[in-house]
């Protein structure tokens, strides 16, 4: 993943993050689902930054029909 604004990346293990408010957009379905699997705790928000994230495995375990 190019460096883009709402992505996050720790590099001491290598997880990435991306900002709550660009998931949908970043994976092309529409934002309820994403606020419905976080309040469902289907997905987990971690804050990085000071902004809340997920990380992209989770996001993509999402879509996938992982989680």
């Amino acid at each position: 993943m190019n460096r883009e604004p709402g992505t996050f990346s720790n590099h001491a293990n290598g997880v990435k993050y991306i900002a709550l408010s660009r998931a949908a957009r970043a994976v092309g379905i529409p934002a309820h689902e994403i606020t419905a699997a976080v309040s469902q705790s289907r997905l987990t928000v971690v804050e990085v930054s000071g902004c809340k994230c997920l990380t992209l495995a989770d996001l993509v375990a999402f879509v996938r029909g992982g989680k």
